[in-house]
């Protein structure tokens, strides 16, 4: 079975450094971990990389997903039930707490947990015991708890959402995954190692990227992260027919603002980058240039004046 880890860590940026710097300091401890970060960008692969290289390693990690599910029920799966604890519980249960007993357990979005659920997980975190539902016996657990959120919790603690003593006692050790568009300089490695796991899993041939593929594909924002930079690289392999990828084979959402190399510029220029980032930048922005500027963190004035240089026009309508 591939290892998920490159599919997270693979890249050499200042951002992507720094976070397994963080991971790796806090690997070796129990401490809680909060993995933040947008959706799509790996936060439950960052945690998987914690656990592996934590002690317990040998242990399970077990993930609980808050997302979603009916309190009554997020609570039997978290710290089990005794028989008859509600309707429907017909035997005696154990939780996740339980199971993971000496192991981690992972609380995948864990902003998603309703607030009368809250305080058990409190109690846990404090204390390292639980009850199970129906039950008046205490028990208790060594586990390692991470949580992962594309929520700010903070802030959701401020609105009265989320329990703010329970916010700090998961923030004890914060990890962000930086979003893909806060690390163009891994996309090149990231994709090259995502189009061969996709022909590796799919048994495609595959010729890698054109230049100006790889172009377009390190000037997008890609608000899914990794997840969609993924999903886009598998299309355009099975489209591509064995081909290199170019840029006919990636959906519209990501060709669209896209401007072909000038003539004698080639798709590894500086120029062309940084053509190609300020125009899909301007296409994003529906040529606002106010907005396209802070999008690319200058002034407007100087967007122009590097649109003049660079001869970027509008050419639509």
């Amino acid at each position: 079975m591939t290892s998920p880890e490159p599919l997270t860590m693979h890249g050499t940026s200042r951002a992507l450094q720094h976070m397994l710097d963080l991971c790796m300091r806090v690997a070796g401890t129990r401490s809680t971990v909060l993995i933040t970060g947008e959706t799509g960008v790996g936060k439950e692969l960052v945690a998987r990389f914690i656990h592996r290289h934590s002690p317990r390693r040998d242990r399970p990690m077990i993930i609980c997903n808050c997302h979603g599910v009916p309190e009554t029920l997020l609570e039997s799966e978290l710290f089990g039930h005794e028989r008859g604890a509600f309707t429907g519980a017909i035997q005696s249960r154990s939780g996740l707490f339980e199971r993971s007993n000496g192991g981690t357990l992972l609380l995948d979005e864990v902003g998603e947990i309703p607030l009368p659920a809250q305080a058990k997980m409190l109690r846990v975190l404090q204390e390292r015991r639980f009850q199970r539902l129906g039950s008046a016996a205490t028990m208790e657990t060594d586990v390692r708890v991470i949580a992962t959120t594309h929520h700010d919790l903070r802030s959701l603690s401020q609105h009265g959402k989320f329990r703010e003593d329970l916010f700090f006692r998961l923030n004890v050790f914060p990890v962000h995954v930086p979003a893909l568009r806060e690390r163009r300089e891994d996309i090149a490695a990231l994709a090259n190692w995502l189009l061969a796991d996709a022909a590796r899993h799919n048994r495609c041939r595959q010729s890698g990227f054109s230049e100006t593929a790889m172009a377009l594909l390190v000037s997008f924002d890609w608000p899914g992260n990794v997840r969609q930079l993924q999903s886009v690289i598998e299309r355009a392999l099975l489209l591509s027919g064995g081909d290199p990828i170019s840029e006919q084979h990636p959906p519209p959402e990501i060709t669209a603002g896209f401007l072909p190399p000038e003539s004698g510029e080639t798709a590894t220029s500086l120029s062309y980058a940084q053509r190609l980032l300020i125009a899909r930048a301007l296409h994003e922005a529906a040529w606002n240039l106010t907005r396209a500027a802070a999008r690319l963190g200058v002034t407007v004035h100087t967007l122009r004046q590097l649109m003049a240089t660079l001869r970027i026009q509008r050419t639509e309508g």
